[in-house]
């Protein structure tokens, strides 16, 4: 498949900014940009056009190009959006799972509560990524899945830094996707979107008290309105590392 550059410095641009290595609030520039890239201004803005399409970057015009900082609000609106849509994604997959994906979920759930077990939290969170892309695919709902995916790129920043702040965020992880998977198992729709999205849920609560009692949480350091450095971009995952992680 032909990649132009556009693609290129979109897709680069928007795993730094789903992976916080770009945080809520910094300054893009395109000059910047072009030469950390190699390519002309062109690309860059034509990528950053897209990326406010999509949400991840504001253009303010004549005061600068940002990526989004989401407020309180827009935050526990996009969660309960996704607390509803994992609900439904569970109810169909508890539909079309198969025998075959059913041992493979389950051989997930025994891969994460070895990472528990180990304290591993790296490896934690690929098998947390690794269990909900697993039960999306098995919707059968494309759509569905690509309106989850997008809704999980935008809140990733905040739910990192969450995570992060939350010693007991993989067992309670851990035994709300156990309750999850054994509603699959059993073929039980309702119990399987109650898991989903009381998983959601759960995790928006614990989010919105702690950034009613520490609201600082919500922003990413006193240097987040700064112009992006080349330093930043040094260790930008490749493209085709971008594109597999969150295909």
């Amino acid at each position: 498949m032909f990649i132009t550059h556009t693609d290129r410095v979109r897709a680069e641009l928007e795993s730094q900014i789903v992976s916080g290595a770009l945080p809520p609030g910094v300054t893009l520039d395109e000059a910047q940009l072009g030469q950390m890239f190699d390519v002309s201004r062109t690309p860059v803005r034509e990528a950053l056009l897209q990326l406010s399409a999509e949400g991840f970057v504001r253009i303010v015009p004549r005061a600068g190009i940002y990526v989004v900082q989401l407020s309180a609000g827009e935050l526990a609106e996009m969660f309960e959006t996704l607390a509803y849509a994992e609900g439904l994604c569970a109810r169909l997959a508890c539909q079309r799972i198969t025998a075959a994906q059913l041992r493979k979920l389950g051989a997930l759930q025994k891969k994460g509560r070895q990472a528990m077990a180990d304290q591993d939290l790296d490896a934690f969170a690929q098998y947390n990524l690794e269990f909900h892309d697993y039960i999306h695919g098995c919707c059968g709902n494309r759509y569905l899945r690509s309106q989850i995916l997008h809704i999980r790129k935008r809140t990733n920043p905040y739910r990192r830094q969450h995570d992060e702040l939350s010693a007991d965020w993989a067992s309670q992880a851990w035994q709300e996707h156990q309750a999850l998977f054994e509603a699959l198992s059993r073929r039980d729709e309702d119990a399987a979107m109650m898991a989903a999205a009381g998983h959601i849920n759960a995790r928006t609560r614990s989010f919105q008290e702690l950034a009613e009692a520490s609201p600082e949480h919500l922003f990413f350091g006193s240097d987040a309105r700064h112009t992006a450095v080349p330093s930043m971009m040094a260790s930008a995952p490749r493209l085709d590392m971008a594109m597999q992680r969150w295909q």
